[in-house]
């Protein structure tokens, strides 16, 4: 067999309902690579895929185990009797073979301890040690099933033990373990870190996953050992099975004593590559090429001399290994690139680029090597600072001993820069002192430490210096895929990255890319590229977001209070963003403040009747509220809308009724009339009930939403389980709207944008009002790109129309209210309806590619650093358990992604038409901002205008509230 030296079968293992027998100590992908199966998994988009970061990074790996969907097959041990299964693209909720990822618990975990450590590799474990040896109390937590790192793999396997048994390195990092172990360091192996935040004592509180389930940890002080993965560039053809980084490879040889494949081909940067094929060719590997992106070192003399200076050890053993592969007739390709990887469903053939030269070569299995990048998405969640570096890239500020601009925070080796083990170690000891110091424990300074951590530096650098690639990097073909995760080709995104603004979420909300499970890892790179050079942490790069890995959404769900109301807020102040060019208009008719839907609506039916209009917004369209809400087109009442718990008694909600009855049929007018696809769908609104007392409440709100014009009655169960037969049980009845569905707002606000700007409208991005002041029948604004003077404006800022109102001494009596939003993994279609609970606060639906969107009204916190809203634990707790109450299929299936985004809360209508106290001014402004955009622009339009709106406004004046300044 290709893969494995030798088996010491010890386990049955069923794969695609045939046994095998196996070692025990295998991963599931260790164990499917030594059977020849490169292609294990499929893709979004139906391909086959198989291992690629062999860490638990890329979520390429997934298989079905024992009925539970989307296990990583590199992550998970094999077991007697386990049953593995291909996973399908979109697996099936209401399939009895699927299990339940885990169940649901009845109440949550809590951990203290002094020190907190997240990585068992080099660095970590050498600050579990210093610590520990001060005295304090240290728990380690990491991903892998076995401690010691991508650096010092431990053997799981006899096969592997027996091939390493006189390993330097393997040795090295279990006397480590054992170190830390003997001093009383608790290491819990398995546990997948997915999201940080500041408790109220400001201490960091860090969610896990374990075996068991969720539990958080809440430590005096927290070492970051996150390491670094390997991230190669975009080619035609990575993605093919068979395709793997060269650290996957060398999981497979020293973890489990299985090599990669049969004909090998090592390309990309970096020593790495060069001990990697040196390892397969020791276990009887055949490796065809090692194609380096660097010159041969003896073509660059100066750079080859200062490594020999810096550590004459390594230098030689490098010329060693260099030598060694030759001797074994692997060709060396230096100054090279792979420029094309071909295969029918597994990869078949490479092509390199040299210089002036290509060359194919016939290989079963692919290594790219080398282009690591810190995992410093905990670091960012937490809100340590970060600094742009010349490439791009982000790198934590530091201190020698790992402090970052968080006192309690240290943030050691890879997680900050990719420099190798040793100094990992050093930093990592440094940081231990220093923590247990803080601890006020009794700790020597080491200096010897310090001399350490200042010689590996010094190596590093020059190291590589030698290995700087000398090949420029090969444009990719169109048709390769950026995104792995949603199968985004890279032409795509520049189609529209050189249509569209430069900005990133932009590009990220139009094409999907980023949104996948491995949160823009390998393709963030490709996207801040083709939308420009990062200006700093909060300026051209994705944020990240929790989950940091997919977790199981029966593991978060816990049931929690409904909260009273929403939680007013508004975004901290932020200096504008900039722009390189001045605004290229000194006046315009009518200006809209913002670009959000509301703001874009008005704009177009505005530029179709001829006017003169400007749209100034401070980020970019659809940025906020139009961009970060779930796409829900609401005909009827939300069960907050009605009632004792409704703003203003309900009475202002149940008025709003029939616009957004109008509103939802203007949307389908606007996407014939526009020619666009708005992914809209009319699926029909349910409400369900689990009580009499709910089905009480349902009838009288159904008939206030009858006498507003809204189609909505009251259904039984049995009709219920017709509609809806994926419904939990418990819930005996619902009120059922059927014209209410679901829009897709990455898309739909773009659509109305260009729509609005084929029609004459002009839209300034990064264009930030800084005040208003009345000049003579106009106004005077100033902005951060220069002065415009305007006939009239309209007030369309969302969020911030109460700023924008205080600018000319008015009351806009608008508040902010962040919100949460989560997003499963793609299923089979299974909820055809848009959902929500008579008594609970919930919003689910099932998106056009599979995903679950789940929302409700879940307050949000603030990020931070970004200053943008954030989801909090205990509001993705509550709003995932009633999720699972309402739809108990989705405890088979992971959450993926949550955001958080500013909603707009008045009294539960909209705030419409010209100031009484400010001729001129126009206010365009709901809180059921997306369903009403159309309406809500093609009303203030006719009113800008001075036409006939058509309908009574009145209840929408500004005149309602009582005490607005005028």
């Amino acid at each position: 067999m290709p893969g494995l030296i030798i088996q010491n079968a010890g386990v049955t293992v069923h794969i695609d309902g045939v046994a095998h027998r196996l070692d025990p100590g295998l991963s599931i992908a260790a164990a499917l690579t030594a059977q020849g199966r490169a292609d294990f998994s499929t893709d979004a988009a139906g391909e086959k895929r198989g291992l690629f970061c062999g860490m638990g990074v890329c979520h390429d790996c997934l298989v079905t185990v024992d009925g539970r969907t989307s296990q990583r097959a590199c992550m998970t041990p094999v077991r007697d009797g386990m049953r593995i299964d291909r996973q399908q693209a979109r697996p099936d909720i209401s399939a009895p073979d699927l299990a339940d990822l885990m169940p649901v618990p009845s109440s949550l975990v809590e951990l203290g301890m002094d020190l907190l450590v997240i990585g068992a590799g080099p660095g970590g474990l050498a600050a579990a040690v210093a610590a520990a040896g001060a005295g304090a109390s240290v728990t380690v937590v990491d991903e892998r099933h076995a401690s010691g790192g991508q650096f010092f793999k431990q053997p799981n396997t006899d096969v592997a033990r027996l091939a390493l048994k006189a390993d330097r390195q393997a040795a090295d990092g279990a006397a480590l373990i054992q170190k830390a172990r003997s001093l009383g360091v608790t290491i819990l192996s398995g546990v997948t870190v997915w999201g940080a935040a500041h408790g109220e004592d400001g201490r960091p509180v860090i969610s896990c996953l374990g075996h068991d389930g969720i539990f958080y940890c809440r430590p005096a002080m927290l070492v970051i050992g996150t390491g670094a993965f390997e991230r190669p560039p975009v080619i035609r053809g990575w993605t093919l099975p068979g395709v793997m980084t060269a650290g996957a490879a060398q999981t497979l040889l020293r973890s489990y004593g299985t090599l990669p494949g049969r004909r090998i081909l090592i390309a990309g940067n970096g020593p790495l590559n060069f001990q990697v094929a040196s390892e397969i060719i020791k276990a009887g590997g055949d490796v065809i090429c090692l194609v380096e992106q660097a010159s041969a070192p003896w073509s660059r003399p100066v750079e080859a001399l200062s490594v020999f200076r810096h550590d004459a050890a390594l230098a030689l053993k490098g010329i060693k290994e260099i030598a060694r592969l030759e001797r074994a007739g692997v060709k060396l390709a230096w100054n090279a690139q792979i420029s094309d990887i071909r295969g029918d469903g597994r990869v078949e053939a490479v092509t390199v680029s040299g210089i002036g030269v290509e060359t194919t070569f016939e290989v079963d299995t692919v290594l790219l090597g080398g282009n690591f990048t810190s995992s410093n998405e905990l670091s960012r969640l937490l809100g340590c600072a970060h600094s742009v570096t010349e490439n791009g890239a982000l790198t934590a500020q530091c201190a020698e001993d790992g402090e970052s601009s968080l006192p309690h925070v240290h943030i050691v080796g890879e997680a900050v820069r990719f420099g190798g083990a040793h100094l990992a170690m050093a930093e990592g000891r440094l940081a231990g002192l220093a923590i247990a110091a803080k601890l006020g424990l009794k700790a020597r300074p080491d200096t010897t430490a310090q001399t350490k951590l200042a010689r590996a530096k010094a190596f590093q650098a020059a190291l590589w210096r030698l290995f700087a690639p000398a090949a420029t990097p090969l444009e990719p073909a169109d048709t390769a895929l950026a995104c792995r995760c949603e199968s985004v080709a890279i032409g795509t995104l520049k189609h529209l990255a050189v249509q569209g603004p430069p900005d990133i979420a932009t590009l990220k909300r139009l094409t999907r890319a980023g949104m996948g499970r491995c949160q823009s890892r390998y393709c963030g790179r490709t996207l801040t590229e083709l939308t420009g050079r990062p200006m700093s942490e909060t300026n051209g790069l994705l944020a990240p977001q929790m989950p940091l890995r997919p977790v199981p959404l029966a593991a978060l769900a816990a049931e929690k209070p409904e909260w009273g109301g929403h939680k007013r807020a508004l975004l901290p102040q932020r200096p504008p963003l900039p722009h390189s060019e001045p605004l290229p208009l000194k006046e315009a008719s009518t200006v809209i403040v913002g670009a959000g839907i509301a703001g874009l609506s008005s704009a177009l039916f505005l530029a179709e009747a001829g006017e003169d209009v400007v749209v100034l917004e401070r980020g970019f369209p659809g940025g906020l509220a139009s961009g970060g809400n779930a796409g829900s087109l609401h005909a009827q009442l939300l069960s907050f809308d009605h009632g004792a718990r409704a703003e203003a008694g309900g009475g202002p909600a149940a008025k709003t009724l029939p616009l957004q009855r109008d509103s939802i049929a203007l949307w389908q007018t606007l996407e014939k009339k526009l020619g666009r696809d708005f992914e809209m769908k009319i699926t029909g609104g349910l409400m369900v009930a689990e009580t009499e007392a709910h089905m009480r409440f349902l009838e009288e709100k159904t008939r206030v939403e009858r006498e507003n014009g809204i189609d909505c009655h009251v259904i039984g169960a049995d009709d219920l389980r017709k509609l809806e037969p994926a419904l939990s049980p418990l819930m005996i009845g619902a009120s059922y709207c059927p014209m209410e569905g679901k829009i897709n707002p990455l898309v739909a606000t773009r659509h109305v944008h260009d729509g609005a700007v084929e029609a004459g409208a002009r839209v300034f991005d990064r264009t930030e009002v800084l005040s208003i002041r009345r000049d003579g029948s106009g106004f005077a604004i100033e902005t951060s790109r220069g002065a415009l003077r305007a006939g009239r404006i309209v007030n369309a800022a969302g969020a911030f129309a109460s700023r924008v109102g205080e600018m000319l001494g008015l009351d806009v009596p608008v508040f902010g209210a962040p919100l949460q939003m989560v997003v499963t993994e793609a299923a089979a279609p299974a909820i055809s309806h848009l959902v929500a609970h008579a008594d609970r606060h919930l919003t689910l639906k099932q998106a056009a590619n599979g995903n679950f969107l789940i929302g409700g009204g879940w307050t949000a916190g603030l990020d931070p650093v970004h200053s943008h809203p954030r989801p909090l634990f205990s509001s993705l707790e509550g709003n995932l358990w009633v999720a699972q109450h309402v739809v108990p299929g989705l405890r088979k299936l992971h959450v993926i992604r949550s955001w958080a985004a500013m909603n707009i809360n008045i009294d539960g209508a909209p705030i419409l038409g010209e100031h009484p106290g400010m001729p001129g001014f126009f206010n365009a402004v709901t809180s059921n901002g997306y369903t009403l955009g159309p309406i809500i622009g093609q009303l203030t339009a006719n009113l800008v205008l001075g036409r006939d709106p058509g309908r009574d406004l009145s209840a929408f004046s500004i005149n309602r509230f009582q005490g607005v300044r005028s």
